[in-house]
């Protein structure tokens, strides 16, 4: 079990999308601006600090947990505990979910 303060994952990540491929980084921005357009690889570059910056400064826990699968898709069992304020994964799967 992995368990890290939203502190450090929110920073965690910002390192990871300030380092992403273009291509990656289309994907952050669809997963964190449904809303908006889709970006080609070439117009991501442009975004790349408007990226950063609201993970930095923006995200929500329930965001952060879904980010956090899209930039970190080897990480399972991703979920927020809110009570301690950290960001818990890489858990064992429930008993019933093994079965």
């Amino acid at each position: 079990m992995s368990a890290i303060r939203k502190s450090e994952a929110i920073e965690k990540l910002a390192q990871a999308v300030a380092a992403s491929s273009s291509e990656d980084l289309a994907d952050v921005y669809a997963e964190l601006f449904p809303d908006r357009p889709r970006l080609r690889p070439a117009e991501a570059e442009t975004r790349r600090g408007e990226v950063t910056e609201y993970v930095r400064t923006k995200m929500e826990p329930e965001e952060l947990v879904d980010l956090w699968n899209v930039v970190f898709p080897t990480d399972r069992n991703v979920y927020y505990d809110d009570a301690d304020g950290l960001l818990c994964y890489n858990q064992e799967e429930p008993w019933y979910a093994g079965r």
